[in-house]
């Protein structure tokens, strides 16, 4: 016999719920939906919501589970509603509701709903930094107060405030000109908020930050001063020498050349005895060489005031611009031929070469 899995009796055989159980429980759901979107369009309370929990856990069967399904499409859709400015009375409703609902913040949060609120706000506040309503400090200090009351990872607070920032670039470079002011703004985003533009999450490294941060570099080289980022890296750098910016997820070729042997021969045969021929003429033959690329390796690539450097868990390449004699540009890397003899062609791929074919236009300043 199965067992009803909402009220616990016998359901009959090879069936797990009575139908009228499952539709009790269906509407209890609907009905404490409808509660809380009333809620959080002000029609509603919290004691509105206590109440109704309580009765449709013990009426309708309600579960921790379905409180936590509810939850997550309302909020959802409450953040989806709300816009710029946002006032203090949207923290206290999300506040007080993640208070009376019963279960776990992080049981609510399991799939997010609560980190895209923090982050709407958060991208809010520092919006208003970069359109002049606020100053930065007092930016920074309402996300503080946000997260809070409601905390998130390292990794999704940066990813709010690198979405402002390239929501910011995007805007400046619309003009293709990024002036003074707008570029001392950024400068002081990043520094008052420490967000490394040149060793960027994969997320934004195609983003317009690269950009903005590449642009500052090559301005800088371009009045003799080499920046000095403080950044870790797995690679020994030499004396005096600085990462301007890395790429993460290049793929690295090698040139191979294999040679083959070639020819033809001629002649005419001459029968001995029956069955048996001799074959008279001659070979002429000559090399010929064939030129592929092969992968090295999938690791990261970084470019420094002196070198361009490869690493990855196979292979480690060092390539100084005083011995680049030619760079050929892709939509998605570039192709290098070194000085030397022997010195074979590299491509590296995985990335937008326009810093990098910037930078060695201006090795001279380095």
């Amino acid at each position: 016999m199965g067992t009803c899995k909402y009220c616990g009796q016998d359901a009959g055989w090879f069936s797990k719920q009575h139908k009228e159980c499952e539709e009790k429980h269906n509407l209890g759901v609907q009905e404490l939906k409808a509660v809380v979107s009333r809620y959080f369009t002000g029609r509603a309370t919290c004691s509105d919501i206590m109440y109704t929990i309580q009765s449709k856990r013990r009426d309708n069967y309600l579960s921790n589970d379905d409180l936590c399904v509810i939850s997550d499409a309302e909020i959802r859709s409450y953040t989806a509603s709300i816009h710029r400015p946002f006032s203090p009375s949207s923290m206290k409703l999300m506040d007080e509701y993640l208070t009376v609902v019963g279960v776990s913040y992080s049981d609510i949060n399991k799939n997010g709903a609560v980190d895209e609120f923090t982050k709407k706000l958060m991208k809010g506040f520092m919006v208003e930094y970069f359109t002049d309503q606020l100053t930065l400090p007092v930016a920074h200090s309402r996300c503080e107060k946000v997260l809070g009351k409601f905390p998130m990872t390292q990794s999704n607070i940066e990813d709010a405030y690198y979405y402002v920032l390239n929501k910011a670039a995007t805007n400046f470079l619309k003009n293709g000109i990024i002036t003074d002011q707008e570029q001392q703004k950024i400068d002081e985003y990043v520094n008052y908020l420490s967000l490394p533009i040149n060793n960027l999450p994969a997320k934004y490294q195609d983003t317009d930050i690269s950009k903005i941060g590449q642009v500052a570099i090559i301005k800088s080289i371009q009045r003799g001063v080499v920046p000095r980022n403080q950044i870790t890296v797995p690679i020994i750098l030499g004396k005096n020498e600085s990462v301007l910016w890395s790429y993460s997820g290049v793929t690295m070729y090698e040139e191979k050349i294999t040679k083959e042997w070639v020819g033809r021969s001629g002649g005419f045969s001459i029968r001995i005895i029956k069955g048996v021929y001799y074959r008279t003429g001659q070979m002429k033959g000559r090399p010929v060489e064939h030129s592929s690329m092969v992968q090295l390796g999938v690791g990261s690539l970084y470019v420094t005031n002196k070198n361009l450097i490869f690493n990855s868990p196979t292979k480690g390449v060092k390539i100084p611009y005083t011995k680049i004699v030619g760079v050929t540009p892709y939509s998605d890397g570039i192709e290098i031929q070194r000085d030397g003899a022997n010195a074979k062609r590299l491509t590296a791929q995985g990335f937008d070469p326009w810093f990098i074919m910037n930078l060695l236009s201006q090795v001279s300043n380095l």
